[in-house]
């Protein structure tokens, strides 16, 4: 992927080669006041790409509020909308002509403006299930609780800290019944960026990712795959201009 900036530093295009150097597809994007108003997908048969859909965004008070995707003939796909109180974003759902609303998500938070919920509702407003989020004195995420419609949990994961760090160091998730089903180290590097988690369940410990740094710019992202018995997957490496 080859990426172009404008002098501002918004980014305008993406260019997407497959081997060897073939373009196969392309994105636009426009911005307003340093703000994404509209982005463009051309794509279909390589030599002769075309306009395939478009988004426009609006905002208010610098908010994302309305995501209209579009075919490339005008014709209105599917939109989604994003309320927010002061600063939470607190219920985002998508409307269409064929599911009416659907896939919305609302959001509690604490005094403290912490993540304490999230609801689920997929289709037809029914509650699908919802999220429960726990923190500690110090501000950090301890649990995770994810819950079915009916109030059952699904699963359960701790965040483990090292002393006063602010980043977990191990994850413990847990099944329907309380049982450990598999455990995370978490490493980071000294810029705070997390370079790799490693898996232990049934099957052994794994890598499941590994990142490499230059300074706090990710230059290289392996991923091991885990129904492939965790041999590497995919390597993605980012390259980088300074701007004078």
């Amino acid at each position: 992927m080859d990426l172009k900036y404008a002098e501002d530093g918004n980014l305008q295009r993406e260019s997407l080669y497959d081997y060897p150097n073939t373009l196969f597809a392309f994105r636009e994007y426009d911005h307003e006041n340093n703000l994404l108003v509209e982005k463009r997908i051309f794509d279909g048969q390589v030599g002769n790409l075309r306009l395939g859909t478009y988004t426009k965004y609006e905002y208010a008070q610098g908010n994302l509020v309305k995501e209209a995707l579009h075919l490339a003939d005008g014709t209105l796909k599917r939109t989604d909308y994003y309320e927010y109180e002061g600063k939470n974003l607190v219920n985002t759902y998508k409307v269409d002509d064929e599911l009416g609303i659907h896939h919305r998500y609302k959001y509690t938070y604490n005094s403290l403006n912490l993540l304490i919920r999230e609801e689920r509702f997929m289709y037809d407003q029914e509650l699908e299930g919802f999220t429960i989020y726990d923190h500690d004195d110090n501000l950090r995420l301890i649990t995770t609780e994810i819950i079915n419609f009916d109030e059952t949990i699904i699963q359960t994961i701790e965040h483990k800290y090292t002393g006063n760090n602010t980043l977990p160091s191990e994850e413990f998730y847990y099944d329907a019944t309380g049982e450990l089903t598999q455990s995370r180290k978490l490493i980071y590097d000294d810029f705070n960026n997390l370079t790799e988690t490693m898996i232990s369940d049934s099957q052994g410990t794994h890598t499941l990712f590994k990142k490499k740094f230059n300074g706090e710019l990710l230059i290289e992202h392996i991923r091991y795959a885990p129904t492939w018995g965790f041999t590497e997957w995919s390597v993605t490496r980012y390259e980088y201009e300074k701007i004078k």
